[in-house]
């Protein structure tokens, strides 16, 4: 076969991409800079106009389709090729192959290949004799190489093939494309405008040689500095695909660069976007005042907001400082003005009727959606939320599914931003709802409105430079992942070029092997950043230029974590912001207690020992510091005594530490359970009684000698951190002591908390470690009402506040919730209250069942009865059940007597077991339709399957806390009624989000079972039942529900059975 395929499908896709450049830009990640999407726009004409030498002289492409993935087990049931001479195909040799073995069906129906169509082909032997001579000394291409390449040498027959270069596709689109959401072959063939392919192995070597020479347009266009980089990472013969990078390279830079590490500090600066929007006033500053950029005067670089801790870490004090340092009054506090010096600044609202028209289909909403219908329930939720953002007021809003609650919070903040030139923000529960709003809803609002907005993440999200140019200057190895050699080259090239092809963009959509390179290596932490003392310290870093970007947009999203962390702080990890809606609030006292607790861990201790007195070098930072050592010549001594004293105390503060570690230990006097419980941990309140005993007070002793040891030590490596600053060179390990001096501090800090300090708002606890010899154990303290803090922190500085969610009241009070985040504590705390019912027919679309002759939970008869009940109900709605239990034990046993009755009626089932992924599992549900399964607390809430693939959610149990957790005792103490005042609440919350796992699209339908008698016995069943949003609720026997499910509601009814 001859053909011009290649040039004329270039040239389509030239023609397509000028008529429809928007079709790209679907497949590149958000937040991705002009400069980069303006390459990827024009690499297909680059591909068309260029020549790329013997890259494109005489290639084969090749791909195989096979049984599965096993090297060992699975054979070739197809083999395509194709010789492309630039750009024209000049013959192809494709076959089926005969696999002397059944083809799984998954398999035939993803590649359309059956057991018919290879029965009468060429065995494997044959054909890759037929393949090996078609191919000759040609160079190979591949899409993921080493998986074809491994299929057709394995043999005797394939193994010449081992000598010709193969280059990976794969690798090429992960390096030249990291903007890339998927490098999948079909997603790169659509992208530039082609034809989908069916995954035969002729179409994928099709799509392969029309998407293989803009893929190395994408590698041309590279910097060159970066291709020499990485052409020169390995050698051609351990990375084929390195054979690119260096024919691509320029000939002059090659020989200039090549023996040369990657200057990643000075690159970085010169890839990065120049033109900077002016920041954003802060909306508490006066009316005068503008918020302008505070630079330092030699570097032009944003300070840092720690700046005032990170360069006085030598002096000072240990008391009063927090984890993030104090904060630059130019940052915080804009509009601490006198008010008799300068009046408050008055902003400015649009008014009501254009946020009404927005919600209408003439509106804003309806020129971003084809066919948008106004929502009533929308409309008022974005009216009451525009009402209390334009009257500084606070407010709670329950909004049912269907609503389009993201929208509807979007649009008033956004029109507040813009009105007023200020920063509001979005904080979410979790950073896949973020991600949702920063890669859907506010891009629709950008090109409708021109606001700009940011993402913010933790610092785990983003790469740390100053550990990639360690990498960098290592260079890359292969490395045993599960015995299997593992390169980093390809995922080490593709790091470098997303930092050159990124500005501030957090990583978590960057497509690397992780096996390679952890992501640990290669990002960092709070504690472990260096902040001032770090080369990349500025623009330069991706979490600090992040931040500094936010600051300049109209609408920063960031999640709970980071929202809370930034108020303990009081400031400096967000912009001052004093607009926040707080989407999916009802894990917002949750995630508030987290950031507001304090803990003290053995092994962290035990860490933070080794780190200072280790034999081994690459362990002790101090002997590093030692060796490492440039001090002038007339300081030496001095600096070589200082050293010797922080080692002397290190010594101390171990001896110290072990004995803390051990005396632990001696709080198991208090477990009053049985070890034959089988539970390693449990955790012990240590209330008044135990904290006053004589064995607290023997661990409290050797925390004080803890204590006391860790400040000696402190001051001796802060002196040696003073010192080092007046050197010119500071080295990494000197660097690195001054970031253990701040994790000696912050333990420091949280003993004195935990051990020294006495409050009414806090709850003491330990989690102990029942086996011997194993030193585990966690010291914690915990906020009591985590609604006194915010109202001394959060509500203190903000104008408005909004808490969202599908679940915050019960039976229609919002009393628990508001108590909960301590709403209308305060003057700054007042709120109002607003439920808005969902848009879903849930009557209709949704059943609820109580069986009332299920034994209670505690009666012996309880978990057989369930296991009987659970068999039958599966059998009757043929699947697509997700049962949520509350405890591991009880899933496990319902498990092991559930699943071989329904493998007879050939109904799989799954369970949440120790171990196994929680994404498989999900992705494993949506994609078989009868599927069931068994899982834990991972998905009672934020898991969404619309459609068919559930019909059902049953929850066996009521999710009641343990009355044992320390938080509760400290409740039950001070309140007689606080099961019905928190713990109730709690689980009411918990069973609404449950079943809001069913009904997510208007067209969903299924049945919720609540299984648990107390429903019906106890009080408290109807605040569960007057919660849901179905009214649907019928009260039958176990065997009268699987009647009336296998006749009403089962999915894909089997044949009756006498059983019904």
């Amino acid at each position: 076969m001859v053909s011009n395929f290649i040039n004329d499908s270039l040239t389509a896709m030239e023609k397509q991409n000028t008529q429809n450049l928007s079709h790209l830009d679907t497949y590149i990640l958000e937040n991705t800079p002009q400069r980069t999407r303006e390459r990827y726009h024009g690499l297909v004409e680059y591909a068309q106009s260029h020549d790329f030498g013997v890259l494109d002289e005489d290639v084969v492409v090749i791909d195989t389709e096979t049984t599965g993935f096993s090297f060992n087990h699975d054979e070739l049931i197809q083999i395509a090729a194709a010789r492309m001479v630039h750009g024209e195909i000049v013959g192809w040799y494709i076959t089926f192959v005969n696999p002397g073995k059944q083809i799984p069906e998954d398999v035939a129906h993803l590649t359309n290949i059956s057991d018919s169509d290879v029965a009468d082909a060429p065995d494997p032997d044959e054909a890759l004799r037929g393949l090996v001579e078609f191919v000759g000394n040609s160079d190979l291409v591949a899409h993921n190489a080493n998986f074809d390449r491994t299929f057709v040498t394995k043999r005797p027959a394939g193994e010449s093939l081992k000598q010709n270069r193969w280059i990976d596709s794969l690798d090429l689109a992960r390096i030249a494309l990291p903007r890339f959401a998927s490098h999948r072959l079909l997603d790169l063939v659509r992208a530039f405008g082609g034809p989908d392919s069916t995954h035969r192995a002729d179409d994928d070597v099709a799509a392969t040689c029309l998407v293989y020479r803009v893929l190395l347009a994408a590698v041309a266009t590279l910097p060159q500095p970066l291709i020499c980089a990485i052409g020169a990472m390995s050698e051609v013969e351990d990375w084929n695909t390195a054979y690119v990078f260096r024919q691509l390279a320029d000939p002059q830079q090659w020989e200039e660069t090549k023996d040369k590490v990657y200057n990643i500090r000075v690159h970085r600066k010169e890839s990065l976007s120049k033109n900077l929007a002016p920041m954003r006033p802060d909306a508490n500053s006066p009316a005068s005042g503008v918020y302008s950029d505070v630079s330092d005067a030699d570097t032009g670089k944003q300070l840092d907001t720690n700046d005032a801790v990170d360069a006085n870490v030598g002096t000072t004090t240990l008391k009063g400082e927090n984890e993030e340092g104090a904060v630059d009054a130019s940052y915080k506090n804009q509009g601490t003005h006198d008010a008799a010096e300068v009046a408050p600044r008055v902003l400015s609202f649009v008014d009501k009727a254009v946020i009404e028209k927005a919600f209408s289909p003439e509106g804003l909403l309806g020129s971003l959606y084809e066919d948008y219908e106004t929502r009533d329930e929308q409309r008022e939720m974005a009216l009451a939320i525009h009402e209390a953002l334009s009257h500084s007021r606070n407010l709670a809003v329950e909004a049912g599914t269907g609503v389009g609650k993201s929208m509807a919070y979007l649009i008033p903040l956004a029109y507040a931003a813009k009105e007023n030139g200020i920063t509001v923000g979005v904080a979410t529960k979790t950073n896949a709802l973020l991600d949702q709003l920063v890669h859907k809803e506010l891009p629709l609002l950008h090109k409708a409105l021109g606001i700009t907005y940011a993402p913010l993440k933790g610092f785990s999200h983003y790469p740390c430079l100053r550990k990639i140019e360690t990498l960098v200057n290592q260079g890359p190895k292969t490395i045993v992942y599960k015995k299997q050699p593992i390169d980093q080259t390809p995922s080490l090239a593709a790091l470098l070029s997303f930092v050159e092809q990124s500005d501030y963009d957090d990583m978590d959509a960057l497509k690397i092997d992780y096996r390679a390179i952890p992501r640990k290596r290669i990002t960092t932490s709070s504690a472990e950043c260096l902040r001032r003392k770090c080369p990349f310290f500025g623009r330069s870093c991706f979490v600090h230029g992040a931040r500094e970007q936010a600051q300049r947009c109209d609408v920063v999203v960031t999640n709970h974590s980071l929202l809370f962390w930034d108020v303990r702080f009081e400031g400096g990890l967000l912009p001052p912001i004093r607009y926040w809606v707080v989407d999916e609030a009802h894990g917002a006292e949750a995630e508030a207690r987290r950031a507001f607790s304090l803990s003290v861990s053995s092994n962290e201790i035990q860490s933070l020992v080794q780190r200072v007195t280790s034999d081994s070098a690459s362990t002790n930072v101090l002997t590093r510091v030692k060796r490492s050592a440039q001090a002038p010549e007339e300081g030496q001594a001095l600096y070589d005594a200082l050293i010797a004293k922080a080692q002397a105390e290190a010594g101390a503060f171990a001896l110290a530490a072990e004995e803390f570690c051990l005396s632990a230990k001696d709080l198991l006097v208090f477990d009053q359970k049985s070890r034959s419980r089988g539970y390693e941990w449990f955790d012990l309140w240590l209330n008044t009684e135990i904290r006053h005993g004589e064995t607290f007070q023997g661990v409290r002793s050797c925390a004080r000698s803890l204590y006391d040891t860790l400040e000696k030590l402190i001051k001796a490596t802060r002196d040696i951190v003073a010192y080092a600053e007046q050197m010119d060179d500071t080295s990494s390990a000197q660097r690195e002591l001054a970031l253990v001096a701040l994790e000696l501090r912050e333990l420091y800090e949280c003993l004195e908390v935990i051990f020294f300090h006495e409050s009414d708002n806090l709850v003491y606890s330990v989690r102990l470690n029942r086996t011997k010899g194993i030193l585990g154990e966690v010291f914690s303290v915990q906020p009591l009402d985590v609604g006194k803090s915010l109202n001394e922190s959060l509500y203190a500085e903000t104008r408005s506040v909004i808490y969202a969610s599908a679940t915050l009241s019960i039976d229609g009070q919002f009393d628990a919730f508001n108590k909960s985040i301590g709403f209308n504590e305060s003057e700054e705390s007042q709120a109002a209250t607003l439920q808005v019912e969902s848009s879903f027919d849930f009557d209709t679309n949704m059943q609820v069942y109580v069986p009332t002759d299920m034994p209670e939970p505690q009666d012996p008869g309880y978990l057989e009865a369930l296991q009987n009940f659970l068999i039958k109900l599966h059998r009757a709605q043929n699947g697509s059940l997700l049962t949520l239990f509350t405890n591991r034990r009880e899933m496990e046993h319902c498990f092991e007597a559930v699943r071989p009755a329904l493998k007879e009626d050939n109904l799989r089932l799954v369970c949440q077991k120790w171990g196994v992924s929680v994404k498989g599992l999900k992705d494993d549900f949506l994609k078989d339709e009868h599927l069931s399964l068994f899982a834990l607390k991972s998905f009672w809430e934020g898991f969404d399957a619309p459609g068919s693939t559930l019909k059902g959610v049953v929850i066996p149990k009521l999710p009641f806390g343990l009355p044992t957790d320390p938080l509760s005792c400290e409740r039950q103490q001070r309140d007689d009624r606080a099961w019905a005042h928190y713990s109730l609440p709690a689980a009411v919350i918990e069973v609404k989000q449950a079943v809001g796992r069913l009904i997510r699209t208007a067209t969903d339908k299924g049945i919720v079972v609540l299984a648990d008698k107390r429903l019906i016995t106890k009080y408290y069943g109807k605040k569960f039942l007057n919660s849901l949003p179905s009214h649907s609720i019928s009260y039958l026997t176990c065997d009268e529900i699987v009647e009336d499910v296998f006749l009403h509601h089962a999915a894909d009814k089997p044949n009756p059975s006498d059983e019904y």
